[in-house]
This record gives structure tokens, C-alpha cells and sequence, in this order.
């Protein structure tokens, strides 16, 4: 796909504002002027621009043309024209109406809006994802791809990665940018979750080793229990049900008491350990109060003794050390504590929903009731039982589970096996892509560049298993000018490289990417470029410069190259911005 022109059309006076005509190969420079003293930005519109091709591309609507009076009132639709499938189709965008895409592929041109199909913005999408780049649905989404195509100043540039993105996601797009495979992690990654489910099932089963003896013996004990029930209701001995019933309240009100006495005497020791931790506090903070001797002894004689100072300074570095060691001791039981006065009081609210329960019965002398309490009884029995032999089923699974694991991971070998041998027929792409970037970086800096691309085969369970991963590497990286060039030659390598094996993705945009690079290193890199396009007839760079970003001889040259093809700058009527007037205060 081609980008051939830009075109800012208001409804309000039924005119064009703007047209920018592209360079349909090599380099198109959006020029800047100097920016005025004080000001971060110049504010002629660069990013703007940027902003305006990214949303007829199917991004979202710029925050800064949201809500502001002069673009509302002039009605502003933006068109842009690009060649796809050999025909000329049209794009676009009323600002008006963020939440809507129009295109256009017929052979005339018009901006009558009723020629125009419109779509909902994600339709519009899919429009822009499937017909005009053919990207199939097992592939990344343009709007994924987007950003790293077409990179903003504010994120593009901290690093080849963008910040706060999902780690395999984009290990996925990068893939798919240099025609690697991309979806070798995303396959593997179902086994590995299986694995985890698997070991998550082991690690509960294994728990359940040291009780399973006790569910043994409950479950047949409840098992004996329902049976009694059944009896009961079958004879209606509820004169049996209710001397069991008095045994066992008997021996739960004990249990009860029992538990809250334990919990009464684990809320006094609580109680202690935070005493003593505020006395060694308050008691640290009395020696604190010590240091106001030495202005008293200064003032009394002139001067603080030495013996003094050290008894005072060891008996503070005593509460100090009593502090922290002791506080950390006492604070730790307290921890201890809290735990078990959490599992006491759950243990001691189990018991008294029992007890209330058997208090029901003994004050129910109704037939009728007495019966739907023992089968209310019996269903609660019941579901304790179920939830033990549950909890017995799953231990006997603990063979099958087991075999289930090491099926997984005889998988997972296999599969990175396959994509291991797969990967290997990359070998010369990757030799390429290596080469690409050091002639850049040769061409810039006269040093080497180091391009790694590996296939992670690593198995273990957290292992990124199947993820290629791709990083490049320059001399002296950390300062900002070379590390937007690194940036700037990664995605290139990417980019020209894949200008022979495709012809989807055909544009590269770098906004604000040039600004702090030494001034000959960037013109020796987009010259390079331009150059290298030409040689290939394919493929636009855009980029975003300002005039004084370069010297003189650079810009000039680029005139004569025809190479820019927006120069903003302020003027007093103001025409010479993005859209031909100024929108902002």
C-alpha cells in the first residue's frame, strides 16, 4: 500500500485547506521551523500531521482535536489518498465524528459524503486490516502493528519495545515485522498453561496426604451417621434423634467453651507483646529526650563531657538495637498470633451454627418439625460427605495426574523441536537482518551494530518457551541521541528488509525520533536511507524534523531532493501550519 496524499477539506466553506502531496518512494521529511525561546515544541503541526495520517488509519481521534471550537466550526474532513490493489482508494475522517471512517474507491473523486461509505470505527478497522493490507485473521491486526509502524514522540522511543505492553504480544508483532514466525509462543503456550493447571491439581493432592487417613475414617463415620438418620425417619424414633442430639451438644458445647477460653488467652499474650513493643518505643523515645542534656552541660560549663556522651550514646544505640531486634520479634508473634486466633474464630463460628442448630431441635417438640430436623441433619452430612470424597478422588488421582504432567511436557518437547527446526530455515533471513543493521549503523557511527535474534527453547515451566526473541545493540546506547538511532536502525532493518518479501506494509513513520541525534549522524542515516529506497523503488520513510535540527548544506539538499514534503512554520495569518490556520490558544 501506497500513501499518495493528505488533503484537509472544510465543509464550512466548501474548500480545501491543505494539500500534501507524498514522495511514493524514498524520503518524505515533515519540516519544522526553529522553535521559539522558552517553548518545548514549536507548534506548527509535525505531530499534528502525524496524528491525522495515524487516525485515517484506523487510530483513535487525537485528544487535541477534541472539543476545540475552530475545527468544530469549520467542519474539518480529512482525506487521505492511498493506492491499494492497483486503484487509487480514499480514506476518511470528519473530526465531528470521531466515532465514524469513510472511504471511497471510486474512480471519481468527491466530497459529497453520500458517495462515501461509512463504517463504526471498528468496522472501519477491519476495512482498513483486511482489504486494504490483506492481513488475515491468524495474523496481527494493523492496530496492533500500528504503533511500532508509525512510532509518536511521547512512547515510540524509550526503547524497540513500548512501555506497560503485554511481554508475548509484542514478541509477536516484532516476529511478524521481520517476517519471522510469530505465533511459535502462542502455540506453545496452551500446553503450558495445561501444565499449570496439571501441577496446580498435583500440589493440591499432595496437600491432602497428611489427612487423608482422617476423610478415610469421617467418611465412613458419616456414612454410619446417614444411615442412622434414614432409620430414624423411616421409624419416627425422634425420642433416639433427640438423646443423640443432647450427646453431641453435650460434647460441641464443650469443644466451644474450650475454644473460647484458647481464644480469650491469645488475645491477652496479643495484647502483652503490643505492650511491649510501645514501652521499648516510648522508652526510646525518653532517651531521645536525653540530647537536651548537652545544651545544659555546653551552657553550665562550657563544654559536654566525653563519658558522659558515650553513656548517653550507648544506652540510645541499646534502645535502638531493642527496638528493631525486639520490635521485629514481638511483631512477628503477633503475626503468629493473628493466624491463629483467624483459624479459631472460624473453627468457633462452625461450632455455633451446630450448637444453634441442635438448640432448634430440643425447643421443636412439633412431629412435623422434628422430621424436617433430622433431614435437614442428614443433608448437611451429606454434604460433607460429598465435599470428603471429593477431596478422596482427587488423591486417587494422583498417578493420572501425574501422567497427564509428563504428557504435557513430552508435548511441549516435541513442539519446540518442531519450531526449533522451522526456525533454522530462517537462518539466512536472520543473516540478513544482522548485516542490514551493522551497514546502517557502519553507515552512521563507522562502528559495529549488533542485531541478536534467538528462538527461546527453553522448557521450564515459567520459560517463555517458543518466544523469538529480537534486541539490537550500539555503542555508548544510553544517551538519548543514540538511543533514538538504534531505534530508528532496528525498525528500518525491519522495514527495508521487508519491502522485497511483501507488499502490505510499505511506510515507516518516525515522529520526533530526529531531534536529539547528533545533527550529521541523523543526515547521514535518512540520506542512507533515501538512497537505499530509491535503489528498490519502494517503500516511504516519513519522518518529522525541524529546521535547525540540521545544518544548512542538509536542508538545502533535501530541497533539491524534493524530500519535503510539509514546511510549517508560523506566520502571522497562520496558513502555513497543518490544516492552514491555528486551532489551539
Amino acid at each position: 500500500m501506497i500513501l499518495k496524499r493528505l488533503l484537509i477539506y472544510s465543509y464550512q466553506s466548501k474548500e480545501i485547506l491543505k494539500e500534501y502531496i507524498f514522495n511514493q518512494c524514498g524520503l518524505n521529511v515533515i519540516l519544522g521551523e526553529k522553535k521559539e525561546d522558552g517553548k518545548e515544541t514549536n507548534g506548527v503541526g509535525k505531530t499534528t500531521m502525524v496524528e491525522a495520517m495515524n487516525f485515517l488509519l484506523g487510530g483513535s481521534c487525537p485528544d487535541d482535536f477534541i472539543g476545540k471550537p475552530t475545527l468544530t466550526e469549520k467542519d474539518i474532513f480529512l482525506v487521505l489518498e492511498v493506492f491499494s490493489d492497483n486503484q487509487n482508494i480514499y480514506l476518511g475522517r470528519l473530526i465531528n465524528q470521531p466515532e465514524k471512517g469513510y472511504y471511497l474507491n471510486a474512480a471519481a473523486f468527491s466530497y459529497d459524503l453520500s458517495d462515501w461509505i461509512d463504517k463504526e470505527d471498528s468496522d472501519f478497522k477491519k476495512y482498513i486490516n483486511n482489504v486494504l493490507l490483506g492481513l488475515t485473521p491468524d495474523e496481527p491486526t494493523f492496530s496492533a502493528l500500528r504503533e511500532y509502524i508509525i512510532r509518536d514522540e511521547k512512547e515510540g522511543f524509550t526503547n524497540i519495545g513500548l512501555p506497560n505492553r503485554n511481554a508475548m504480544n509484542e514478541a509477536m508483532y516484532l516476529a511478524f515485522l521481520f517476517n519471522l514466525p510469530y505465533d511459535f509462543e502462542k502455540e506453545i503456550v496452551k500446553y503450558k498453561k495445561q501444565q499449570k493447571e496439571f501441577n496446580q491439581k498435583l500440589s493440591i493432592i499432595k496437600s491432602l496426604k497428611s489427612e487423608i487417613s482422617d476423610l478415610k475414617l469421617r467418611e465412613k463415620k458419616l456414612t454410619k451417621e446417614i444411615k442412622e438418620l434414614d432409620d430414624i425417619i423411616e421409624q419416627i424414633k425422634i425420642t433416639k434423634k433427640f438423646e443423640k442430639d443432647a450427646e453431641e451438644y453435650q460434647v460441641y458445647k464443650s469443644q466451644y467453651n474450650e475454644l473460647q477460653n484458647l481464644l480469650f488467652e491469645l488475645k491477652h499474650v496479643k495484647k502483652q507483646y503490643q505492650n511491649n513493643i510501645n514501652d521499648l518505643e516510648a522508652k526510646l523515645e525518653e532517651i531521645k529526650r536525653i540530647n537536651d542534656i548537652q545544651p545544659f552541660y555546653e551552657q553550665l560549663i562550657g563544654f559536654f563531657p566525653d563519658k558522659v556522651k558515650k553513656n548517653q550514646d550507648d544506652i540510645f544505640q541499646f534502645y535502638n538495637f531493642m527496638v528493631d531486634s525486639r520490635g521485629r520479634y514481638f511483631n512477628h508473634k503477633i503475626n503468629e498470633i493473628d493466624y491463629e486466633i483467624k483459624q479459631k474464630q472460624k473453627k468457633l463460628e462452625e461450632l455455633s451454627i451446630k450448637l444453634q442448630n441442635y438448640t432448634q431441635s430440643f425447643k421443636n417438640t412439633d412431629l412435623i418439625t422434628d422430621i424436617t430436623k433430622v433431614t435437614n441433619d442428614k443433608s448437611l452430612k451429606y454434604e460433607e460427605l460429598a465435599q470428603i470424597r471429593v477431596k478422596i478422588n482427587m488423591y486417587q488421582e494422583k498417578t493420572d495426574v501425574t501422567a497427564d504432567i509428563n504428557r504435557v511436557k513430552q508435548e511441549i518437547l516435541k513442539q519446540i523441536d518442531i519450531k526449533l527446526d522451522i526456525f533454522k530455515t530462517y537462518e539466512n533471513s536472520v543473516k540478513e537482518f544482522k548485516e542490514l543493521f551493522n551497514s546502517l549503523v557502519l553507515e552512521v557511527y563507522d562502528e559495529n551494530g549488533i542485531l541478536d535474534i534467538e528462538l527461546n527453547n527453553n522448557t521450564g515451566i515459567n520459560d517463555t518457551t517458543g518466544r523469538i526473541k529480537i534486541n539490537c545493540r550500539i555503542d555508548d546506547e544510553k544517551s538519548h541521541g543514540r538511543l533514538h538511532m538504534k531505534i530508528n536502525m532496528f525498525d528500518l532493518t525491519w522495514f527495508i528488509d521487508g519491502l522485497n518479501k511483501r507488499d502490505n506494509i510499505t511506510f515507516l513513520i518516525h515522529d520526533g525520533s530526529f531531534s536529539k541525534p547528533d545533527r550529521f549522524a541523523k543526515y547521514r542515516l535518512i540520506k542512507y536511507v533515501d538512497k537505499l529506497l530509491k535503489e528498490i523503488s519502494k517503500g516511504q520513510y516519513f519522518i518529522t524534523i525541524n529546521v535547525d535540527e540540521l545544518e544548512e548544506a542538509a536542508i538545502t539538499e533535501l530541497y533539491e531532493n524534493k524530500s519535503v514534503i510539509a514546511k510549517l512554520m508560523r506566520t502571522e495569518d497562520n496558513k502555513e501550519r497543518f490544516f492552514g490556520f491555528r486551532y489551539t490558544s
